[in-house]
């Protein structure tokens, strides 16, 4: 297949280090993200957030525009894919796959530049403006750190490895807040589109 890794025997042995040292990054900084409750597996399929008791999250008093509520909901989904794709790299990593680690790597760049389009929707409005600037913090980071590896992985580059690893790595820990403050705000819309559809 064109575009995949093929490194060659002498440079394998770096690169499958710098692949170890990729896993213990992904592994810490995906560690640091689970603290906050994801925006996706916080809430069941009625909307509401699991083991949350009688407190129910209540739409604004005023409805938010709706391509703030389009805008939170993609992010907000699109949470599960930012895990799924951290652990696709760790595991990857954790079994010096590169070929697996490549195509992890620009999964998540392709993921990560899609959604960066959404967060000047959000920037704007009261509500969710300290989301876009959460986002705003990581999404940089796991973008060039993610691109960095896939372009790194193809050259045979240990290095730019170990280099975009680290910076993924931070990205990852900063989207740790954005996750924070994406899970209450994704209910809140969830429930604002409901309303909007009736």
């Amino acid at each position: 297949m064109t575009g995949e890794p093929r490194p060659g025997g002498r440079r394998l042995a770096p690169l499958l280090a710098a692949a170890l040292l990729l896993g213990a990054l992904i592994v810490a900084a995906c560690g640091a993200s689970t603290v906050a409750p994801s925006a996706s597996t916080s809430a069941t399929a009625s909307g509401s957030p699991r083991g949350s008791g009688p407190a129910q999250p209540q739409p604004s008093p005023t409805r938010w525009p709706g391509g703030v509520v389009e805008a939170v909901v993609i992010l907000g989904k699109a949470d599960l894919d930012i895990q799924a794709a951290g652990a696709d790299l760790g595991a990857a990593a954790a079994y010096q796959d590169l070929q697996a680690m490549w195509g992890a790597a620009d999964g998540l760049a392709n993921l990560v530049a899609k959604l960066q389009t959404q967060v000047p929707r959000i920037a704007t409005y009261p509500e969710t403006s300290a989301a876009a600037e959460a986002y705003d913090a990581a999404f940089p980071d796991m973008l060039a750190g993610s691109r960095t590896l896939a372009d790194a992985i193809k050259a045979g580059d240990a290095a730019a490895i170990q280099a975009g690893s680290k910076q993924l790595a931070t990205g990852l820990g900063a989207y740790a807040k954005a996750r924070r403050l994406i899970g209450p705000l994704f209910d809140q819309a969830i429930l604002m589109q409901r309303i909007i559809e009736q």
